[in-house]
């Protein structure tokens, strides 16, 4: 190295060290610096970074909205029950909730951006499917390939957006935007789907993942990869005996409806569910190298993420379920009708998600949670009140409640549990987070959605429902998180 003048009279230094060269400016001839030289401009692109993380979990949302907002025209094409659509709504959410941990072992062993190079390529490939589907359990079948590749894309988009911005102060605020752009498209997802099912049919609403798959894997091209921790196996019979369990608990709910609870098959399910839990949390405990570390349940504001994420997604999910059916058989809407109805709910879930970022880097997730649950518990209980011809006003003041009070408490929870962990388990961390968060999503849609079929009184049973576990999101917030998001499990500052 030695000093050059510059035309201004000063100095600056120049590297002679080939693998240097690019601190210069100019890419180097030589071609591990260049190596070099991509690896530190992509690593330098935390907005970048923000973007590719943002639209990689818009794909997770848009599907879950667009299959709801669909499940009528997809239950008239092609003659399928409300146990049966619920299967097609599952499918999804159970796989993804089942594998999450995996993949978050597996971002974290692999690297995010080779994560989501996969798992979007997989993910076009299902939507391909699902949008060709001849049947009904062609679609849940394409579903559940939908639900693998979700799983590596939730963990994966949060591990590189934790990457780009380590300090949590401006980490928490990338949060906020990046739940911000993912509830939009979670909103616009009614609408567009609801415009695709009237003009074109269902399965369009299926081909429209492939443009944002497509543009995730040409941002990708342009985003550094996050530090592998080589040493991270999988724990195959702990993803055994999970699969196992969330999948014979998700059966006996669904089919109770129809089979009943006394039932051999519904009892059958529940006691295979309770073995494999048990084996679960036996093989977790005494593993070397568990998908699920204890430890992090242990860890007071992670666990009170982990139980907020649950809940919150369970009223969410079940509602959107019940308030489609809803919209479309009792008050005759239209999909894209259906579609606007929910809009005044979902953007405010998008709109929410900023100032609660903000206020989660101001004074932690303790506040946030407490009053975006409370919110959500309020507009739940407006709409318990909704008849079948209530006017639309009333109907909106709840959803508007229920969003802006969901919008906040998922975006505090994401920043609790991500700023909660050391760096190096992030992924593991973020995934247990989203795995909690869909099976709450799995279980509304099951316990809160089977009761549609009991008319406007079950509706309202399960809403009731729903208001109490947004309460207990509330009590979360106020009792189950530290004050402050940024300290990790061994007390060090993130």
């Amino acid at each position: 190295m030695f000093l050059e003048p510059t035309k201004e009279g000063r100095t600056h230094a120049v590297h002679t060290d080939p693998r240097l060269l690019c601190l210069n400016g100019a890419p180097p001839e030589d071609p591990q610096a260049r190596r070099l030289h991509r690896a530190r401009v992509t690593r330098s692109r935390p907005a970048l970074a923000l973007a590719v993380a943002a639209l990689a979990y818009a794909l997770v949302l848009l599907d879950t909205s667009l299959v709801t907002i669909g499940v009528t025209d997809i239950r008239d094409d092609l003659h399928a029950s409300v146990t049966q659509l619920q299967w097609v709504v599952n499918g999804y959410t159970l796989v993804l909730a089942s594998l999450l941990l995996s993949a978050g072992a597996l971002t974290d062993r692999l690297g995010a951006r080779r994560m989501l190079i996969g798992a979007t390529s997989l993910f076009a490939a299902g939507a391909a499917a699902a949008a060709l589907a001849p049947s009904v359990g062609a679609l849940v079948g394409a579903q559940v390939l939908l639900g693998t590749a979700a799983a590596g894309l939730v963990p994966a988009s949060l591990a590189l957006l934790t990457h780009h911005y380590p300090d949590p102060i401006r980490r928490a605020r990338a949060l906020g935007i990046w739940a911000a752009i993912s509830a939009s498209s979670f909103a616009a997802g009614p609408v567009i789907g609801g415009l695709l099912v009237d003009t074109a049919g269902w399965r369009l609403m299926f081909a429209l993942n492939l443009p944002f798959a497509l543009a995730v894997l040409m941002l990708l091209t342009r985003v550094g990869e996050t530090p592998r921790a080589r040493t991270r196996g999988l724990d195959l019979p702990g993803q055994a005996t999970a699969i196992v369990a969330l999948a014979a608990l998700t059966f006996a709910i669904v089919e109770s409806r129809s089979l009943g609870w006394s039932s051999v098959d519904v009892l059958g399910a529940l006691t295979i569910a309770l073995v494999a839990g048990s084996a679960f949390l036996r093989i977790e405990r005494r593993g070397r190298a568990p998908m699920l570390p204890l430890s992090m349940l242990r860890a007071r504001p992670f666990a009170g993420a982990a139980g907020a994420g649950l809940l919150i997604n369970f009223a969410v999910f079940g509602q959107f379920f019940l308030f489609s059916l809803y919209f479309e058989d009792i008050r005759s809407l239209s999909a894209l009708e259906t579609g606007l109805a929910f809009l005044p709910q979902l953007v405010l879930m998008a709109v929410a998600s900023v100032p609660a970022g903000r206020l989660v880097a101001r004074v932690g997730p303790r506040v946030p949670v407490a009053i975006g649950g409370t919110l959500a518990a309020l507009g739940t209980a407006v709409l318990v009140t909704v008849q079948p011809d209530s006017p639309y006003v009333q109907i909106m003041i709840g959803l508007v409640l229920l969003g802006a009070g969901a919008g906040g408490v998922i975006t505090a929870v994401t920043a609790a549990a991500v700023s909660s962990v050391p760096s190096p388990q992030v992924g593991i961390a973020s995934a247990t987070l989203n795995a909690s968060r869909q099976m709450g999503g799995v279980l509304g849609v099951a316990v809160l959605g089977g009761m549609a079929g009991s008319g406007m009184g079950g509706t309202h049973v399960a809403l009731l429902i729903a208001a109490v576990a947004l309460a207990g999101v509330a009590l979360l917030g106020a009792a189950g998180m530290a004050p402050r998001p940024a300290t990790t499990l061994d007390g060090a500052r993130a």
